[in-house]
């Protein structure tokens, strides 16, 4: 789906770098009725995906845990949910989650057309995103000052 595809590079980035433990990958895709199978356990989940904010494409948004479930979001049907109206789904269909606390990193796309590929600027901002989370989970690696 063109830029469409722009979380699948960044989790793709982030697989060929060595994790701490407790530190996983997962890959949710569209299904938001899979995210809390994929998600029980967690004290913390990190979110990156392509966003259509209007902003340039290539601008990284990022959201803090009370910013995201606090986003006004505008929604078509219940077949196409936000992100920010799954979390609070996620929150009161599955209570032993309600705890989790979410990040999130957003990359403004171009297109989400079936294509060849991801545009130039949105290739430099999976780039980016990959090294700033990397760098974010070395930061809390235990054992770090």
């Amino acid at each position: 789906m063109g830029d469409d595809g722009v979380a699948h590079v960044v989790a793709e980035g982030l697989e060929r770098t060595p994790m701490p433990e407790g530190v996983r990958i997962t890959r949710g895709d569209t299904d938001a009725l899979r995210l809390p199978s994929l998600w029980r356990g967690e004290g913390e989940v990190w979110v990156v995906d392509a966003v259509r904010s209007g902003q340039l494409p290539g601008t990284v948004v990022r959201l803090q845990h009370e910013a995201l479930l606090a986003a006004g979001q505008a929604h078509r049907h219940a077949h196409a949910l936000s992100l920010p109206e799954c979390l609070r789904w996620i929150a009161l269909a599955c209570p032993e989650m309600a705890h989790v606390r979410y990040r999130f990193w957003g990359i403004e796309v171009a297109t989400v057309a079936p294509g060849e590929g991801l545009s130039p600027t949105v290739v430099a901002a999976a780039a980016r995103v990959i090294r700033e989370i990397g760098t974010e989970i070395e930061r809390r690696r235990p054992g770090r000052c």
